[in-house]
């Protein structure tokens, strides 16, 4: 049978469930501006009914609250997520291509190249006017150290933004970390509510934000399961693992750590020194297994630096072991590649890692035989080869029977993007080509002392002399630590420093027209001018053509990530959109509702009131 006070006991369940929701109404009110508030609701259900015994059968007995809901769509948290991941990546492409095209156009503006072409140009003439005269040699000399200083310049700037690329993999690695640690912490935040009974929707939106920051960072995967009580049913708490490119970033146990590892050693000729490689931290401190920056399914802001950073556009170093020598000087691997390099197109560290067989050996130096005539290379040989010790402080020989004949080996890896490595390259491919050019004209003259010339473009030795280049003509093979074409790169090219201290040394003439008696012969000279306009010293044309092929090559890569960019901000912005449709606060709308809830709130006070009224008469005004 139904209590006599049942009515107040329904009215106040009523109470109770509209000032929960007015309250509700009033938090979604005031976080209507918080970044990744999610609006919430109060659930509720009929409470259990009384049972009669007559024939009205079933008496309610008022309202029960059940929860307050977070109103969310994960689904779009997905889609959101992997949309942010791929807009990172471009955006930070496409931040530092244009950092690069800027170096470029600076170069091959009017203020650039072309003035500098200009004027060495105008000091040709000069000394072709008055060939003796050394005041139009030195300023022949000068303008020709200006054009090399130009590609120093450009060089010197490219490994600058290799640089910042490599600080801000260690800042972005960084912010990893912290947001997986400030999202650790969340997760035992709200482990411990919900255990409790409790509701942690607050904490599960600041969860939400530290993810949609570390999205941008790396292409995250999520999953949360529930907590099972020891009876087994569901506890209502959850455990929330998060995995970074597949690679598992935290649990309900742990949260693990990246750290940057500098590299030992230089994968690229012109690599700037210590670029970071990632790695798991382990608990004492100490570098643990390899995280992959070059997985091929990474993406956010750390794939787009490590693309920049060590893009080779997919002409890496790979071939296959063709013969393993042991001397008393240690193990060497022969090896051919499945590319063709050159002598101007090879960009291998002169001492580095090699792979063989997916394990990692360390080369003193390399020798590489090629073919005078084309100049491609036709085979390497890696010497002194090492490995490090299982404590991995220091590095021992290799045993031959660790080698085998038909092992795949490779320098580096192959990046398909066109990033820092990838422009230097073809910068030392300008100075090599050009140079060996310019050199060969400048050694079949003479100076005006009647000498035989000297190369007039060239570096400094290990030995800090002049490299002799016109020596190594007619060579079939050269060593990395030796002189050769190989070692003049971007960043050392130079005008001949003896030529520099003697302006007498300028070759003007040709030999042969010397021996002739034609002293005034200026031939030499005539075809160093023409040397900038010879479409053929270039697969691309002229000098000026293939640098012009360079900045194209670049400003259409620019232009496709500035799209891509774009593109990926607008899908985003549009998940986002259909995100907070759900999820976030409408204020009319929680204004209509606060409306409906006074009512109902009115109405269940005037069901006490006439309630009270009735009790009043019952008990104090009927005489019995």
């Amino acid at each position: 049978m139904a209590s006599t006070f049942l009515g107040l006991n329904t009215a106040r369940s009523g109470l109770h469930y509209y000032q929960a929701g007015i309250n509700t109404t009033a938090h979604n009110i005031s976080n209507a501006e918080t970044e990744g508030y999610s609006r919430q609701k109060v659930t509720s259900q009929a409470s259990s009914a009384l049972r009669l015994y007559t024939s009205a059968g079933m008496q309610g007995t008022g309202v029960s609250v059940t929860g307050i809901e977070q109103i969310r769509n994960p689904y779009y948290d997905v889609k959101f997520w992997n949309s942010t991941s791929t807009k990172g990546e471009y955006t930070a492409k496409y931040d530092y291509s244009y950092e690069i095209e800027s170096y470029f156009n600076e170069m091959n503006s009017e203020t650039g190249i072309t003035s500098l072409v200009s004027n060495l140009e105008k000091a040709i003439q000069d000394i072709c006017d008055n060939p003796s005269d050394d005041t139009t040699r030195v300023q022949y000399l000068n303008q020709f150290e200006s054009y090399t200083e130009l590609f120093n310049e450009l060089s010197n700037d490219l490994q600058t933004s290799q640089e910042s690329l490599n600080d801000e993999v260690q800042i972005r690695t960084s912010e990893i970390n912290s947001l997986a640690k400030q999202i650790f912490t969340l997760n035992d935040q709200i482990r411990n509510i919900e255990l409790r009974e409790g509701n942690a929707n607050d904490l599960r939106d600041q969860r939400v934000v530290l993810l949609d920051q570390l999205s941008e960072l790396v292409n995250i995967t999520t999953k949360e399961v529930p907590i099972l009580a020891a009876d087994g049913h569901d506890s209502g708490a959850t455990k929330f693992n998060i995995w970074i490119n597949g690679e598992l970033l935290l649990d309900d146990l742990q949260c693990r750590e990246l750290m940057v590892i500098p590299r030992d050693e230089k994968v690229n000729a012109t690599d700037i020194d210590g670029l970071y490689e990632l790695a798991w931290k382990n608990s004492d401190g100490t570098a643990g297994d390899t995280f992959n920056i070059y997985s091929p399914s990474l993406t956010g802001k750390l794939a787009g630096l490590i693309a920049v950073r060590d893009g080779n556009h997919n002409y890496g170093f790979v071939g296959k072991a063709t013969d393993i020598i042991a001397d008393a000087s240690g193990v060497s691997v022969k090896m051919t590649t499945d590319r063709p390099f050159t002598l101007s197109t090879l960009n291998v560290a002169d001492e580095g890692k090699i792979t063989i067989a997916s394990k990692n050996y360390y080369y003193d130096y390399f020798e590489a035989n090629y073919d005078n005539e084309t100049g491609e290379i036709t085979d390497y040989t890696f010497y002194g080869l090492k490995q490090l010790s299982e404590d991995g402080d220091h590095r021992i020989p290799v045993n031959v029977s660790d080698l085998s004949v038909g092992d795949t080996a490779k320098v580096g890896t192959n990046v398909n993007f066109e990033g820092v490595p990838y422009y230097m390259s073809k910068m030392n491919e300008f100075v090599r080509t050009f140079s060996r050019y310019i050199n060969d004209l400048t050694t079949s003259g003479v100076d005006s002392n009647g000498e035989p010339g000297l190369d007039m473009l060239t570096t400094l030795d290990t030995n800090g002399q002049g490299m002799n280049l016109a020596a190594t003509v007619g060579n079939t093979s050269f060593t990395s630590k030796e002189v050769s074409y190989y070692r003049l790169t971007a960043l050392n090219w130079d005008v001949n420093e003896t030529v520099m201290q003697e302006p007498k040394r300028v070759v003007v003439s040709d030999a042969r027209a010397i021996e002739q008696g034609n002293v005034e012969d200026i031939s030499i000279l005539n075809k160093i001018r023409e040397s900038f306009n010879n479409t053929e010293i270039f697969n691309q044309g002229s000098p000026s053509q293939y640098l012009e092929s360079i900045i194209a090559t670049l400003g259409v890569q620019t232009n496709k990530c500035k799209i891509s960019s774009e593109h990926q901000e607008n899908i985003a912005y549009s998940i986002s959109q259909q995100r907070m449709s759900e999820s976030s606060v409408d204020q009319n709308e929680e204004a209509t509702t606060l409306m409906i809830q006074r009512n109902g709130y009115n109405l269940a006070c005037k069901v006490m009131s006439v309630l009270d009224e009735i009790y009043d008469r019952l008990i104090n005004n009927t005489g019995v």
